[in-house]
């Protein structure tokens, strides 16, 4: 059976856990699997995002409670295929969660990654910027604000066609975007940046990274004080969830 749909996906003992993370999509969760820690034949996880207005299959992930030295499954013959964990959902008794993500969309970092900074391009409808342009410390750091604020802006927008719509359907906007200063504060901040995002779409899709640098060098330095710590806040938050046991205990040595 296809699981590309959420439907087959529920048909198949999967359901969505942990809400829509905007590196991640939302993680469909078959439990009965994820007990089993034997069991490495098929992912536990399915990653779905909304692209193009319908849910899309963007990857899927292996997972299983553990101790942090537990033997990891060797699945694929790739050095970039290794696990991360996450010590906050292990169950208690001294376990953390092992996962390895695959991605079936294009992701920076590659096919294994934890976070997929290209997912909220995706989503928005907007060009990808070319990973290859990713050469220093400073190009990251500015590819990954703008891809916060691309997701920001597209869920803010998301959650008004929503209140405007008739039906009552709910809005994909997250927590950060609910209270009324931030939603006002995101809705002046989309207008102000239009034609930044439009002209980096146009850079990407002729493959022009000078131009695609120049538009991002020009919207970060347009944040306000409030709106760039609002932003990197939320990327921070992002990057947090993949908090692994290694890297908070290299942090507790520092």
């Amino acid at each position: 059976m296809s699981l590309a749909g959420t439907d087959a996906a529920a048909a198949s003992g999967f359901a969505p856990s942990f809400g829509d993370i905007p590196t991640m999509g939302v993680h469909w969760i078959n439990r009965t699997r994820m007990q089993d820690a034997a069991q490495t034949d098929a992912p536990d996880h399915l990653l779905f995002a909304r692209i193009g207005g319908r849910d899309s299959l963007v990857g899927v992930a292996y997972a299983f409670r553990g101790p942090v030295d537990a033997n990891m499954p060797k699945l694929f013959e790739s050095p970039l295929a290794t696990w991360h964990d996450h010590p906050g959902l292990g169950g208690g008794s001294g376990n953390t969660l092992h996962m390895l993500h695959v991605w079936f969309v294009p992701s920076p970092y590659g096919p294994f990654a934890g976070n997929n900074f290209l997912l909220p391009f995706l989503t928005a409808g907007r060009a990808l910027p070319n990973p290859c342009w990713l050469q220093s410390a400073s190009d990251v750091s500015r590819f990954e604000l703008v891809a916060t604020l691309v997701d920001m802006l597209h869920r803010r927008a998301d959650s008004t066609a929503a209140t405007n719509d008739r039906s009552g359907r709910r809005g994909r906007l997250g927590a950060v975007g609910a209270r009324r200063g931030v939603a006002t504060m995101l809705d002046e901040l989309a207008t102000r940046v239009a034609p930044q995002l439009a002209a980096m779409d146009t850079a990407s899709r002729a493959g022009d990274r000078a131009a695609w640098e120049r538009q991002a060098d020009n919207l970060v330095t347009s944040l306000r004080p409030g709106e760039r710590r609002l932003v990197e806040g939320v990327r921070d938050r992002l990057k947090g969830i993949q908090s692994s046991t290694a890297g908070q205990r290299r942090r507790g040595r520092q």
